[in-house]
């Protein structure tokens, strides 16, 4: 049961992030809407905005499917994600500006799966601090990975081809770091549902 665990870890955010923000977020976000400045127009907006909740469902898909194993998916919190990660995101867009709103948007989920979890872990505070920091390495990651790609190998590509590159470049790194590394952790920590009786007797 614990091995489904881990290897649905690894799957579900190597998906919803190589899928859903390496591919569907340029693809929807720049290719209806075409190239902005700082300062998006409406439509930019929204179809930005609809590209980061489908990569956030991606991820709550994947998320509800390991919460089912260790406990009631009744309980699982999926609103958290869904508003408050695009959110996070435009903060750091209209507030710092790029590539803060990649780091809002990683530390975000970061905390709520944290928190999402932390009642079916060993030690919830270590695991929270794993989680989170984590999370900000793997922005790290993709935004040295992607950035520095963009302004070597990219920019001079066509419009598309080259947000799509530098989107992949970003998440697959960062997936790369959130699969694996928490995988590590949550081997250690995550309590399937006999241990969770065990120390309910203890």
């Amino acid at each position: 049961m614990k091995d489904i665990f881990l290897n649905r870890w690894v799957s579900g955010n190597l998906t919803a992030y190589i899928v859903g923000l390496g591919l569907f977020h340029p693809l929807i976000a720049h290719g209806f809407t075409g190239n902005h400045d700082k300062l998006l127009t409406m439509p930019q907006l929204i179809m930005h905005t609809f590209s980061l909740v489908l990569f956030v469902l991606l991820i709550i898909r994947s998320q509800i499917g390991m919460y089912q194993l260790v406990g009631d998916p009744v309980n699982f919190k999926w609103w958290p994600l869904l508003l408050i990660s695009p959110l996070a995101f435009w903060l750091g867009y209209y507030t710092l500006y790029i590539p803060f709103d990649i780091l809002f948007l990683f530390l975000s989920i970061g905390v709520i799966t944290a928190r999402q979890f932390r009642d079916y872990v060993k030690f919830p505070t270590k695991w929270i601090r794993q989680c989170i920091a984590i999370h900000f390495l793997a922005a790290l990651t993709g935004i040295i990975a992607g950035l520095g790609a963009y302004l070597l190998f990219y920019k001079g590509m066509p419009d598309l081809i080259r947000d799509i590159a530098t989107w992949l470049t970003i998440s697959i790194p960062s997936s790369l770091v959130i699969a694996y590394l928490l995988k590590r952790c949550l081997k250690e920590q995550i309590l399937m549902p006999a241990e969770q009786l065990i120390l309910l007797e203890d």
